[in-house]
């Protein structure tokens, strides 16, 4: 098998997609939540799909997509914060599956509680998400969070710039509203999630100040066709190997259905990552041995 570890998974099952779509329908007007939650929308297609699907045939398929792919082990968000389902899911198969695990609203108190037991949970790192959970990264508010995250060990997670879900505020979306909170708390690693997703130029002013700032390359980084010039994601590789180094870059797909692992993806950014001018040790580093460095990996 090969060393590959994939950074950014989702897990999606049908009691996910449930909670979401209830947490919606107290938020949004009527049309936006028939648009989003309605008969024909993709959420209810999706979760027609789930239904019926146990947590461990998710294992199983999600095992036999990594196997094909050769992928040795992965990390997967939970949707809708489902941490417990999400936590079985990982003591079903520890070898091959890690967790983000994340929180409902990061101001909240019951949001520290909540990941001081990711640990017990098996679960290994927190995903935030300012534009949808509408939170500025450096807010004082949300430091008792990263004060929790430093005393676990976890490594945090961010989705900053544009994004497909159906509630967000792209006020937050920058990834320079992280700046302060990097500086303040230098034991915690933080990463930004697909390049910065249309934030690629703020996202590259952050290797400036930082060491603990890492980024990952997950997604098909569709991105890049809304922001001028359109830039080739072989430029985009060639601009985080050149700010960051080779060792703060986690690759990753953004794959959330196992039958549809994103195996092109890894295909294509191999084959970038093979044409810049880099170590095998550097390329080794970037698919698999930086995420097993930074959350200790056997």
């Amino acid at each position: 098998m090969d060393s590959i570890v994939d950074s950014h998974l989702h897990l999606v099952t049908a009691p996910m997609f449930k909670r979401i779509r209830e947490r919606l329908g107290g938020t949004l007007r009527p049309a936006a939540r028939e648009r989003v939650t309605g008969g024909g929308s993709r959420m209810a297609q999706r979760l027609q799909a789930l239904e019926g699907v146990s947590l461990a045939a998710h294992a199983e398929r999600w095992a036999g997509a990594f196997d094909r792919a050769g992928v040795a082990t992965g990390f997967f968000i939970a949707i809708g914060e489902g941490n417990e389902e999400l936590a079985e899911f990982v003591r079903l198969n520890p070898a091959r599956f890690q967790g983000w695990g994340g929180v409902i609203d990061p101001i909240s108190p019951e949001a520290v509680s909540v990941v001081r037991r990711f640990r017990e949970w098996g679960i290994r790192g927190l995903k935030l998400y300012p534009p949808t959970q509408r939170f500025s990264a450096s807010d004082r508010a949300v430091y008792p969070l990263y004060e929790a995250a430093a005393e676990q060990g976890l490594a945090v997670l961010f989705h900053f710039g544009i994004t497909i879900a159906p509630v967000y505020d792209l006020r937050y979306a920058d990834p320079l509203h992280l700046s302060g909170a990097a500086n303040d708390f230098p034991d915690v690693t933080f990463a930004i999630a697909h390049c910065g997703a249309g934030f690629l130029r703020e996202a590259l002013f952050l290797a400036y100040h930082t060491e603990n700032i890492w980024v990952d390359t997950s997604g098909t980084n569709n991105w890049r066709e809304f922001t001028p010039g359109a830039p080739p994601l072989e430029t985009v590789f060639r601009d985080l190997v050149r700010t960051y180094g080779p060792r703060r870059i986690m690759f990753g797909t953004d794959s959330g259905i196992p039958g549809e692992y994103r195996v092109a993806i890894l295909k294509e950014q191999r084959d970038l990552f093979d044409r810049l001018d880099l170590t095998p040790e550097d390329r080794a580093a970037i698919f698999g041995g930086n995420a097993r460095r930074l959350f200790r990996l056997d």
